[in-house]
C-alpha cells in the first residue's frame, strides 16, 4: 500500500477516536495535535523501520506479532485516556501512545487485506 493510503486511513481512525473520546471526556486541541501528530507517526512507522524497495520488506514490524502488540497496547492506554485527568499524571504522553498504536494498527491491519498479507 503507499503512504498516502496508509495516511488517510490512519488519520480516518484518529478522527473517530478522537471524536468518541472528546464525548467521553473533553480534550483541548493541544491534545488533539499530539494524537495527530502521534497517528500520523504512527502509520508511517512500519515503512520507515522496514522500507518498502527493501527485499525485507514486511519482516519482523509487519508482522502479526506486532499486531497483536499494538492491539493490546491500544486497548490499554485508550481505556487510561478515559480516565480522569487526575489519575493519569501524564496524559500527553498516554495519549500520544495510544494514537501512535492506532496509527500503527490500521497501518498493519490495511497491509493485512493485500495479497501478501502479514508473515507471523
Amino acid at each position: 500500500m503507499r503512504k498516502g493510503a496508509h495516511l488517510i486511513i490512519g488519520i480516518l481512525a484518529f478522527c473517530g477516536y478522537a471524536f468518541l473520546l472528546d464525548l467521553l471526556r473533553e480534550t483541548t486541541r493541544e491534545l488533539f495535535l499530539v494524537g495527530l501528530f502521534a497517528v500520523i507517526t504512527g502509520s508511517l512507522m512500519p515503512d520507515i523501520l522496514e522500507a518498502p524497495t527493501s527485499w525485507r520488506h514486511r519482516g519482523l514490524f509487519h508482522s502479526r506479532r506486532v499486531l497483536k502488540c499494538m492491539v493490546g497496547t491500544f486497548g490499554i492506554t485508550a481505556a487510561a485516556c478515559v480516565l480522569p485527568s487526575s489519575l493519569i499524571p501524564h496524559t500527553f504522553l498516554i495519549y500520544g501512545l495510544s494514537c501512535f498504536a492506532l496509527g500503527y494498527l490500521f497501518h498493519l491491519l490495511a497491509d493485512a487485506t493485500t495479497k501478501r498479507g502479514l508473515p507471523e
